[in-house]
């Protein structure tokens, strides 16, 4: 069985991000995108907020050294 991925956002960031959905996202891979950001990010940070938004919506570049933080950690294979 595969463990289920969830996330945790304060209600500031989900209102964001629900804004930027509607308004800024340009195709469902940025949606994707996002989603797979913030899996990766709540598994190491816990409950995201607004200081996590640029991480979310960025080119990436944050969430690589997130994932590397993971693997050293033992958290991510």
């Amino acid at each position: 069985m595969n463990p289920k991925d969830t996330i945790k956002l304060d209600v500031p960031l989900f209102i964001r991000l629900l804004e930027y959905a509607r308004e800024d996202a340009k195709d469902d891979m940025d949606l994707h995108r996002v989603a797979e950001n913030a899996i990766d990010m709540s598994r190491f940070a816990g409950t995201l907020g607004m200081i996590d938004y640029e991480a979310l919506v960025g080119d990436g570049t944050e969430i690589e050294e997130i994932k590397r933080m993971q693997r050293l950690a033992g958290i991510l294979k």
